[in-house]
C-alpha cells in the first residue's frame, strides 16, 4: 500500500453521519445506541447530518427474505442523498446496525475509484444473503462485494475489490458466510494476532497498492467480558454467553490498531456500529413508567430479538 504522505489537509471536508438504524438487526435498542455514540463522541466543527429513521415497528415484515426490506432501502436512499449533497472527502458514521455502512462505504469506494482498503473490524463476516438470514445487518459487506439482494447491490456503483478487504478480530461466522468468504478469498486477522502489536494489519496494508483506508468498527469485536453494551451481553444470559463466546479483543487493543493505521495511512471513513446499551435501555423504559414523568399504568418492558 502507498504510504500516506499527506494526511487530512486543509480544505478536506468531513461529514459526520448519525444513522440510528435499527431495522437491519431488528432491535430498537440500536437507535438509542447510535444516539449515545454521537453524544459521547468528541465535539467537532465538521458538517453533521442525521438520517431520518422510522421508529415504528408496525407493519414491518420479511420481504424477499429480508426483514423490513422496503424501510431499509428507503433509509439507504436517504443516506445516499445526504452524502451526495455534501460530497465529503471523509465520512464518520455513528450507527445503528451494521447496515448503516452500505451508503457511506459505497460512496467512499466510488469517490476514490476503488483505491481504498477496507478494514472490517468485526466479530462477524457480514456476508450473509437473504436465502440464509433475514436480518440485513449481516448482509452489508456481501452487498458491497456485489452479492445479495439486487436492489441493495444496485446502491454500490463501484464494487469493492475483495483483495482490498481485511477482517480484523473475526471470531465467528455461519457456514453460508464462510462459503462467501472462501469464494472471494477474503483475508482475516484473528483476535490473537493483534494482542501484542499491529504488525499483522500493517503488513497486510503494506502489500495493498491503494491510497485510502475505510474502517468498519462493530463494537461486537470487543470482548464481552470487558465491554457489555453488546447484543450478546444480555444481563439475563450473560454468564452463559461468557462461557460459550470466543474471547474478543480488548478496547485498548482495537484503539492501538486503529491508531497505528491512522498514523501510517489515510483513513477516509470510520463507521462505528451495533452499540447495544442494555442498562440505558432499561433506564429509559423505567423513566417512562414513573409518576410525574411517565405513565404509571404502563407495564410493558423492553423487547429484544435474539436472531443476530
Amino acid at each position: 500500500m502507498k504510504r500516506n504522505e499527506s494526511l487530512k489537509t486543509e480544505g478536506d471536508k468531513t461529514l459526520r453521519l448519525l444513522m440510528p438504524q435499527w431495522q437491519g438487526g431488528n432491535n430498537s435498542a440500536y437507535y438509542l445506541g447510535a444516539q449515545l455514540l454521537n453524544w459521547l463522541a468528541p465535539s467537532s466543527n465538521d458538517a453533521f447530518e442525521e438520517v431520518p429513521i422510522d421508529l415504528s415497528a408496525e407493519g414491518l415484515t420479511v420481504e424477499k427474505g429480508i426483514f423490513a426490506r422496503s424501510t431499509l432501502l428507503k433509509q439507504v436512499h436517504a443516506a445516499k442523498a445526504i452524502l451526495d449533497k455534501h460530497n465529503p472527502d471523509r465520512v464518520v458514521v455513528f450507527g445503528g446496525d451494521c447496515g448503516v455502512e452500505l451508503a457511506p462505504f459505497a460512496y467512499l469506494n466510488n469517490r476514490y475509484d476503488g483505491d481504498a482498503a477496507i478494514l472490517w473490524v468485526d466479530a462477524h463476516p457480514d456476508v450473509n444473503t437473504p436465502e440464509h438470514f433475514e436480518n440485513h445487518h449481516a448482509h452489508v459487506l456481501a452487498n458491497l462485494l456485489g452479492v445479495g439482494d439486487e436492489d441493495f447491490v444496485a446502491e454500490v456503483p463501484t464494487l469493492v475489490d475483495p483483495k482490498n478487504v481485511l477482517y480484523v478480530g473475526l471470531n465467528d461466522g455461519t457456514a453460508s458466510e464462510k462459503a462467501v468468504m472462501d469464494r472471494f478469498n477474503l483475508s482475516v486477522v484473528k483476535p490473537e494476532e493483534i494482542v501484542k502489536d499491529s504488525s499483522s494489519v500493517l503488513n497486510w496494508l503494506n502489500k495493498r497498492n491503494v491510497s485510502k483506508v475505510i474502517v468498519h468498527f462493530d463494537l461486537d469485536v470487543l470482548d464481552l467480558r470487558e465491554f457489555r453494551s453488546l447484543l450478546i451481553a444480555n444481563p439475563e444470559t450473560y454468564s452463559e454467553m461468557v462461557e460459550k463466546t470466543p474471547k474478543g479483543s480488548s478496547i485498548e487493543t482495537i484503539i492501538r490498531v486503529l491508531q497505528d493505521v491512522g498514523k501510517a495511512y489515510d483513513i477516509v471513513g470510520l463507521g462505528i456500529t451495533e452499540h447495544f446499551p442494555w442498562e440505558a435501555v432499561a433506564l429509559a423504559n423505567m423513566l417512562t413508567r414513573l409518576p410525574l414523568i411517565g405513565d404509571i399504568n404502563k407495564t410493558d418492558k423492553p423487547s429484544y430479538n435474539w436472531i443476530f
